[in-house]
């Protein structure tokens, strides 16, 4: 149960934000009505599939250096990545990080630009995308001893994100790092339509709306090249990571009717920088997807990624956590999102 304190201070928070939500967003909540008045989510076989793509902590673009000052001409920004998907009729989902999300600048952790409010509000306003917590300060709580802890680190986030103008927030939240544990899992889903914890399966409706309500979503990484006839394929990289098979991404792109492929992306990149070897290196070039590779796991050709993007079901609708929630009626036990589903 919230303490009291908790639960009043909730209360004001959510006057304020409904107040001005109801203003900013009427029509929040409609894509899932539409998709309900169509009569189509009645079976498994009539329902259609689904896809959700998220940028991990609202990444906005590979930088390095002091204040992230090194720019890489090859390098997408979020935006960028906005315009691809727009072009193609496809929106996503940013998971941001509270307190790297700073109001007008874009906050930098030395490797990677973060997106600000004000970046935010714009993907929303501009290509409709939505935004998702991914935590107040990106902290481990499988260390946290307390409720209190966890609730702060999670949802707590609810009303910020409501009152910056993000009211959908509530539709899934991301642990940081992966690192989830029961006591975190038993708070969170209080409070959250979806938990994400990565995994390559798509998700199906009695899959996701049993508890602890788990959100597979396929994290896609760089790394190696997927030729091991070439030099790429054995570079150094993080945990041995290999390009993801666009083959295989391209399959997620096309779930089965019934089931909700959800993937990840965190940084995009293009032509070629570097030499195997440097820290920020890349080479998307190449004809052949298996030939490609990138010097970072997070990094990622956008080459392969429109490939795989391009050859999508074009029957699939892709959408965001909070309509998958209402659309397959997951209301969080104790809901602080707004307005009410």
């Amino acid at each position: 149960m919230a303490s009291r304190s908790r639960v009043s201070w909730l209360t004001v928070v959510a006057a304020l934000a409904s107040a001005l939500i109801a203003v900013a967003f009427p029509g929040a909540g409609a894509q899932a009505k539409q998709l309900r008045d169509t009569g189509a989510v009645l079976t498994r076989d009539a329902e259609p599939g689904y896809v959700s793509l998220l940028l991990g902590r609202a990444n906005w673009s590979v930088a390095s250096g002091t204040d992230c000052q090194t720019r890489y001409s090859g390098a997408l920004t979020m935006e960028d990545i906005a315009q691809d998907l727009s072009s193609r009729g496809v929106t996503a989902t940013a998971q941001a990080v509270v307190t790297r999300t700073l109001e007008t600048t874009r906050f930098c952790q030395g490797y990677v630009e973060m997106a600000s409010w004000q970046d935010l509000r714009r993907m929303q306003d501009v290509y409709g995308w939505s935004v998702t917590s991914q935590g107040m300060t990106y902290a481990d709580m499988t260390q946290m001893t307390s409720d209190e802890q966890r609730f702060q680190e999670s949802a707590a986030t609810v009303a910020i994100f409501a009152a910056h103008g993000f009211p959908r927030a509530w539709g899934s939240f991301a642990f940081a790092n992966n690192k989830q544990d029961p006591a975190a899992l038993a708070l969170v889903q209080k409070y959250f339509g979806f938990l994400r914890i990565y995994g390559m399966q798509p998700n199906t409706r009695p899959s996701a709306t049993t508890a602890p309500f788990r959100m597979l979503t396929w994290s896609i990484n760089g790394g190696r090249c997927r030729n091991p006839s070439l030099p790429c394929a054995t570079m150094a990289v993080t945990a041995n990571r290999q390009m993801a098979e666009r083959t295989r991404l391209q399959a997620a792109m096309n779930p089965a009717p019934g089931e909700w492929s959800v993937i990840q992306i965190y940084r995009l990149v293009q032509g070629r920088q570097g030499r195997i070897g440097d820290k920020f290196a890349w080479d998307c070039e190449a004809s052949d997807w298996r030939d490609r590779w990138t010097s970072q796991p997070e990094i990622y050709c956008r080459t392969s990624f429109l490939e795989a993007l391009d050859g999508r079901s074009r029957t699939a609708i892709f959408t965001d956590p909070a309509t998958m929630a209402q659309l397959w009626d997951r209301v969080p036990e104790d809901y602080l999102g707004w307005p009410r589903p």
